[in-house]
């Protein structure tokens, strides 16, 4: 049994981690369960509950998870089980709201779960397993690919694999699966009716009355739509194409009967009576991710005709992307807002100042009283000379696309796009940024000191090494496939030359640039994964999904890579300076290490030079 006291399991990594401080808590809705009039939501950073019973929405209580939260069923009216990429944790839930932690089971790890009461059950990368609530295993089944949905009917587990088939599992072994050939993404039992998501196959009802032959009920909407979320309330049907569209079916005569369609951001719903709970992502053109900042939003089906949305919860907005920072303020992109956040004493960051920008991009780099934003194809130039008041100075369009780079050379900056090629701007001398040279190609990261040598990804695959010393005529010195992800400079130190760190699609790479026009790769470390990457000094971080390597750099030819405390959730990026390491983790900003010399107090304000009198 791997049953344990949750706040054992939980508190001691607490202690463990080097984690100092957090700012800018939020959640990004993942998954829905509802409960009368609360709403569970495993929301990526744990677990919230709101009480929809009145406008506005209430947020009743919030719970943390030790790893990135993806999917949560209720076992029971007051035991709640959320699959986290770190294993299940289980909750007690109390009347008031409180969520307490009771277990946690590290190696119960799946993406999705679905309970009867009597059972929980888990899709994993293999298949489905079953687990009594004490978690001991009841069954086991192998599926082609992991399944997207599970929904029971009584003690029979239905599973659905898309693209593949329907699955209604026995647990007890004493019957072979049943497939139905429905290519299903999601789907709901209700009593006997099975509801699917079919995608371009519409919205199926099967009767599952005899588990051995389900019977097909009705198929409507075929072709022309794509729907991968269901949700059936009291005489309501409700269908979502992620990501911004929702249908509504009405069924008083038995059978699914379209009524309207209405667009809202969505990935993922639930109903309960004539409510639709929905939460979701404005996707642009490019496919990246806008933050609604309403992770639950709730409408009326009353007349399944007229949808009429009477009540969200408002918060911070998300995901938060990019960070750069100089061991005393990180600078941050939290769509739509640049902010600058004190993170001098680690424990206790705070907010000095915030932008609103149009078409913001994703990460920072920041170079002297110039912080640049770019990752969307623009890029923005923010004056950050006085903290508590930064300025958009200037804006330059590549006219290329995401998921494009930038680095600082001198007084200018290189944009490297896969789109539009490799551009040097002057923003100096110009009113306008303008693009003074250039190179055709498919660029991706691209990384400076901010002299005159910029090491760039070509098409993905080439790190290409690029003289910048006449910037109008910008040339490549020499290249080599090694298929670069990311990279940082490590500046020099009395142990190592300047030296480049580059996470690489097979492993961690590390160059002398002793000569930076061409640079000697001193080590290979090989990495299954690919990470973010931060460098300061003698040391290096290599940051994914749970864990944050600390790599020693004072013997560049033999680097010492351990383990260290820190675990971030779903690290974006990453930055250190004077011991200090920032991560902007999605769904907040994670500060670790020693607290640094404060930023200098705000300015005092101008005063208004007297009138003399009679003037």
């Amino acid at each position: 049994m791997r049953r344990a006291l949750f706040g054992l399991l939980i508190c001691v990594p607490l202690l463990l981690h080097a984690q100092s401080g957090e700012w800018g808590s939020r959640g990004i809705s993942h998954r829905f369960v509802v409960l009368g009039q609360r709403v569970f939501d495993a929301d990526g950073r744990g677990v919230t509950l709101y009480d929809v019973s009145q406008a506005p929405v209430r947020q009743l209580f919030f719970a943390a998870t030790g790893a990135e939260s993806v999917d949560l069923a209720l076992v029971t009216d007051h035991d709640l089980a959320v699959a986290t990429r770190g294993g299940i944790q289980r909750f007690l839930v109390a009347s008031d709201g409180t969520l307490i932690g009771t277990s946690i089971y590290p190696t119960a790890i799946a993406t999705v779960l679905a309970s009867n009461g009597r059972f929980l059950a888990g899709a994993t990368t293999g298949g489905v397993i079953v687990w009594q609530p004490d978690m001991s295993t009841v069954a086991q089944f192998t599926t082609s690919q992991p399944a997207a949905a599970l929904a029971w009917h009584g003690d029979t587990l239905v599973a659905a694999v898309p693209g593949v088939a329907i699955y209604l599992f026995d647990i007890s072994g004493a019957r072979d699966p049943i497939v139905i050939p429905e290519r299903a993404y999601d789907l709901e039992v209700v009593g006997d009716t099975l509801y699917v998501a079919a995608g371009v196959d519409g919205i199926v009802e099967y009767d599952v009355s005899n588990e051995a032959t389900p019977r097909i009920l009705s198929r409507v909407m075929v072709g022309g739509n794509n729907f991968t979320r269901i949700a059936v309330g009291d005489g309501r049907v409700v269908a979502a194409e992620v990501p911004d569209a929702i249908d509504v079916f009405e069924t008083s005569s038995g059978v699914p009967v379209f009524s309207t369609r209405f667009s809202e951001p969505v990935q993922t719903i639930a109903a309960s009576g004539k409510q639709l709970f929905a939460a979701g992502t404005i996707i642009d053109r490019f496919g990246l991710p806008i933050e609604t900042g309403a992770p639950l939003r709730v409408f009326d089906l009353s007349d399944p005709i007229s949808p009429r949305l009477t009540s969200e919860y408002r918060d911070l907005a998300g995901p938060l992307s990019g960070v750069a920072t100089d061991g005393s303020l990180a600078y941050v992109v939290d769509r739509p807002y640049f902010r600058v956040i004190d993170v001098s004493t680690a424990s206790s960051p705070r907010e000095l100042s915030s932008l609103m920008i149009d078409n913001i991009g994703d990460r920072v780099k920041v170079h002297g009283n110039l912080a640049m934003l770019f990752g969307r194809g623009q890029i923005q130039l923010i004056d950050i000379g006085n903290p508590y008041s930064p300025r958009l100075v200037k804006t330059w369009d590549a006219q290329g696309g995401p998921p494009s780079n930038a680095a600082f050379v001198r007084d200018m900056f290189i944009e490297a796009n896969p789109y539009s090629g490799f551009h040097v701007v002057d923003f100096t001398s110009f009113a306008t940024p303008g693009q003074i040279g250039g190179i055709k190609g498919h660029y991706y990261e691209a990384i400076s000191d901010g002299s005159d040598v910029v090491y760039v990804s070509q098409e993905g695959v080439a790190l290409v090494t690029i003289d910048v010393s006449d910037a109008h005529n910008p040339h490549a010195l020499n290249s080599t496939v090694v298929a670069p992800v990311r990279g940082e400079i490590a500046s020099p130190t009395a142990s190592h030359p300047e030296l480049l760190v580059l996470q690489t699609k097979t492993g961690i790479r590390i160059y002398s640039l002793a000569d930076p026009r061409n640079p000697a790769q001193t080590s290979f470390t090989a990495e299954a994964t690919i990470n973010e990457i931060a460098a300061d000094g003698d040391s290096a971080y290599s940051a994914t999904a749970g864990s944050v390597q600390k790599i020693d750099l004072r013997d560049p030819a033999h680097p010492a890579f351990s383990t260290t405390s820190m675990q971030p959730f779903s690290p974006m990026q990453m930055a250190a300076a004077n011991g200090k390491v920032v991560i902007a983790d999605l769904y907040s900003l994670r500060i670790y290490g020693p607290n640094t010399a404060p930023p200098p107090p705000p300015p005092p304000p101008r005063r208004r030079a007297a009138r003399k009198a009679g003037s």
